[in-house]
This record gives C-alpha cells, structure tokens and sequence, in this order.
C-alpha cells in the first residue's frame, strides 16, 4: 500500500519527521514518528539537528527491521527530569522575553507554587488528570481567575518544554478553561460624581479627575511628573505594557467639563513637588509634596465612594467599584464623545477594549 502523502509544510523534512508551530508564541518544533511503534518523540526547535536525527533513525530503521521478539519486548526506559528542573530553565524562557516588572512578579511567585504543587515529580509523568485537579482546586475555592492564570502558565511551561525535548505532548491542552465570571460592579458616571463629590483631600479629586481623562491605570497616574507635559502632550509610557502614549492636553469631556490641561495646571500648587499626585501637608512619615502610595489612593477612593453611595442609595454589594473602575468609566465616556478608546487606553487588540466599554448592565438603554 502506498504512504500516505505528505503535508504541504512537510514536504522539505525526511520521512516520519514533521514540524509544528505554537499559534500562542510561533515557537516552531519538530517531532518525530515512529512508524513501528507510532510513539512520537520531541526533537526541539533546532531544523537542522531534528533532519538529522530523523535521518539517522529512518536508515536504523532500514537496516534492521523490528521482529516479533523487539515488538514484545518493553520499550527503553527514557530519563524523566523532575518538573523543578525544568522550571529553573523555563525561568530563563521568561526572562529572554524580556516581560516588564510586574508580569515577572506575578510568573515568580505562581512559578513558587508550581513547584510546590508538583514537588519532584518528572516531566513526562505528570498528566491531564493531575493538571485538572490542580485546577480544580481554584475553582472550588472560588478563585476561577487564578485557575485561568494557572492554565495559561503551565501550557507554556509545558510548551517550551516541548520544544526542548524535555515532553513528548502537552497535557495542559485537553484541560479546560476556567470560566470566569466578573463580580466587580462597573462605576456609573451618577456615581464617579457623587465620589468626587466626598473626595476628602485635593490630591484625591486631582487622580480622579486625571483618570477619568486619560483612563490610564491607577501606578501610572501616580507616577505622573509634570516634565511629562511636552509641547502640548502628556506623555505616558504604561508601566504594565510599556505601551507609549501621548495624550493631547486639550483632550476635554464635556459631561463633566474636565480638561486635561486645566487639571494639570491644578496640580501645581505651593507645595514644590515632581509628582502631579502628590501630599498636600506633612502626615505622620509622608511629607509634602511626596508622591501617594497606590494602597492609600484606593483605601481613600473606597472610603469616598461608600460615602456617596449611602447618600444615593445604592446597594454596592459584595465587590464594589474600585478606583481602576474609572478607566472603565473613562473608556466609556470618551467613546461616547468620539474618540478612539483603544488608543486611549493602549491596548493592542479591540477585543481587550470591548471589555472595558463593556457596562454589565450598569447603564440605561435609551429607546426612541
């Protein structure tokens, strides 16, 4: 019986060789078919080593066809390096794509828990049953979000090791996502201003007003300085992307008469400071004119805002609308008054923005 023809993006490899390509990270890796046995094995991500390879094998193959005797005979025992082992070289992975501080923060510790979660065990022994209990352990305690990270983590962890040789599958990928379901209310414009409104200190009505104009994160607005303000523009360069924005100071919302380079003009006070978010008088061990610690901008705003929500009325719930909740906000304002949310928000995809513009049923529908 004549062999079945080859794929397209085959063609250029010898026999039982075959090349494959993560659509998450374009990392390309080659794998190798036993014909005898149909095992396949992981040849890495190096073309030239895995032809040849595959090479060699295919002549031992045609040298010395298996018998009845090699066909019942256990197969070789191949060396299983321990999950721990490979973590230490997948650390060097992540550190190659050269990920911002707070992205390898967040990998450093989950990868601590990793490790702890699966000990010494061997990459190879490890399987889709192991990984869905592990998971599943978020799940049932109510932290779905982080079984989502998790997942997202170990099927790159496992990923790269098949490109090195280390796997011969991924296990992670005939698990399931977590499903996701947000809690957190999305902040209406009825009450950002009834907040404003019960904002307590200057500072905390300038961050207000500077992140519902240029909808950036709470860590950037505070690490706003007033040399960011260059010929017109208000440069921010996003601590989390590193995205690189330039926002025009005239940008103005007309539903709340705010413009950007008005409220920057009323950071500058008499206290001397780089910050526009900055102590208006010593407290305690913060000094005027240094800058607002992120904890005490949110702690400040939630204090705020339960304020005005006990004088509208409104049952907040169990997760109420946090300060990061105005770049929401601030999404759906701009868009309303025709500007390009995506941009403003610096995201690289408009599925990421829709999210953002996304009420979950906080806002009236108008019907004509």
């Amino acid at each position: 019986m004549a062999p079945r023809p080859r794929n397209p993006g085959s063609k250029d490899l010898p026999p039982n060789l075959y090349r494959k390509t993560d659509k998450r990270n374009g990392v390309t890796y080659y794998t190798y078919r036993d014909p005898v046995s149909n095992r396949m094995f992981g040849l890495g991500s190096d073309k030239a080593k895995a032809i040849s390879e595959a090479v060699t094998a295919n002549m031992a193959l045609q040298q010395a066809l298996p018998t009845l005797a090699s066909k019942i005979s256990p197969e070789p025992t191949v060396k299983d390096r321990t999950f721990p082992e490979w973590v230490d070289e997948y650390r060097q992975v992540l550190a190659d794509r050269e990920l911002s501080a707070s992205t390898m923060r967040t990998n450093h510790y989950m990868l601590i828990r990793l490790v702890a979660a699966f000990d010494d065990r061997g990459m190879r022994s490890i399987t889709t049953m192991d990984i869905a209990d592990f998971l599943s352990g978020f799940v049932k305690a109510g932290k779905s979000q982080m079984a989502k990270g998790m997942r997202s983590l170990l099927r790159d962890i496992f990923m790269e090791a098949m490109a090195r040789g280390w796997v011969d599958s991924n296990p992670v990928e005939a698990t399931r996502a977590a499903r996701v379901k947000v809690k957190r209310q999305r902040l209406t414009l009825e009450l950002w201003k009834a907040t404003y409104e019960e904002a307590k200190h200057p500072w905390l009505k300038r961050a207000m007003e500077l992140a519902i104009l240029t909808g950036q994160r709470r860590e950037d607005i505070l690490s706003f300085v007033f040399k960011d303000e260059v010929d017109g523009f208000l440069q921010v360069v996003q601590a989390k992307t590193g995205a690189r924005l330039r926002i025009s100071t005239s940008v103005t919302l007309e539903c709340l008469g705010l413009n950007l380079g008005e409220v920057i003009r009323r950071c500058r006070d008499r206290v001397i400071s780089k910050t526009l978010i900055h102590h208006h008088r010593t407290v305690a061990r913060a000094k005027a004119g240094t800058p607002l610690k992120p904890d005490t901008v949110s702690k400040e705003f939630a204090a705020a805002r339960d304020r005005a929500a006990a004088k509208l009325n409104l049952d907040l719930g169990d997760s109420p609308p946090s300060f990061h909740e105005q770049r929401s906000l601030a999404a759906r304002l701009h868009e309303e008054e025709g500007r390009d949310a995506q941009r403003l928000l610096g995201h690289r995809t408009a599925k990421m923005t829709d999210m953002y513009l996304d009420s979950r049923g906080s806002a009236w529908i108008d019907v004509a």
